[in-house]
């Protein structure tokens, strides 16, 4: 399997993650961040240049994402913690210590223009893989977290305006900053965070600043494409929100 991006610490690979992750080395992954498809069927109405439907977001994402989970277990490495976008159902998964944590956006959403109060924020589902059910029943991977931090991150979300250059091709592409304190609070120098949906590849950005290794898949071939150009031209290095 030939990776479509790969620098030697990053390695982005083209293709289904439900393909692609039995074909990883097991007990190789020490992070799991990723920001997978809401099944909102989400088009942007706020974008200059209208971007295309995000593959796999539709009623059947919350499948999507209990498979991929199921596949991206034998990789993770026991007690450690996964970081998911959205409130996916992990009932039944090797999945423990469950909680919400909430990014507070620091600016009004659009959602329904209806009611008088816009979104802010979104949900982070934080976990924990336990592979025995034992362990699972007696709570294990509760409090598990490196560093214990309140639930509430205050990033800024990038206006539509900012997100419509060449570096933020991705219509729910989430702040490097954000991310950036996810892959700190849950790893150590050199370890490797997955992306099983790895969209333009802020994650992995992140990841790479942080000095971390990091292993990405992406359905898409036009965002993998954008997120192995981001790669490859210093966007490590530079000031990506």
């Amino acid at each position: 399997m030939t990776p479509y991006f790969d620098d030697g610490t990053v390695q982005l690979f083209l293709g289904d993650c439900r393909e692609v992750l039995p074909q990883l080395a097991r007990d190789s992954v020490d992070l799991v961040v990723t920001d997978p498809p809401y099944g909102m069927n989400f088009r942007s109405g706020r974008r200059a240049n209208a971007l295309a439907a995000i593959a796999g977001d539709d009623d059947g994402a919350d499948a999507l994402i209990r498979e991929a989970i199921t596949l991206a277990a034998p990789l993770i490495r026991e007690n450690r913690h996964l970081y998911i976008f959205g409130r996916p159902t992990l009932t039944g998964l090797p999945i423990g210590g469950t909680c919400e944590l909430v990014w507070d956006k620091e600016m009004l959403g659009s959602g329904d223009l209806t009611c008088p109060w816009g979104p802010s924020w979104e949900p982070i589902t934080f976990g924990v893989y336990v592979s025995r059910p034992s362990g699972r029943a007696r709570g294990d991977g509760r409090l598990a977290a490196r560093l214990r931090r309140q639930s509430v991150l205050r990033v800024p979300r990038p206006s539509a305006g900012q997100m419509e250059d060449a570096k933020n091709p991705h219509p729910t592409a989430k702040p490097v900053r954000l991310l950036r304190q996810l892959i700190e609070s849950s790893s150590c120098l050199g370890e490797t965070v997955l992306d099983p949906f790895a969209g333009h590849g802020s994650t992995l950005v992140a990841a790479a600043k942080e000095d971390r290794r990091a292993i990405g898949i992406e359905l898409d071939e036009a965002y993998c494409e954008a997120a192995a150009k981001r790669l490859s031209q210093g966007a490590l290095f530079g000031a990506s929100p």
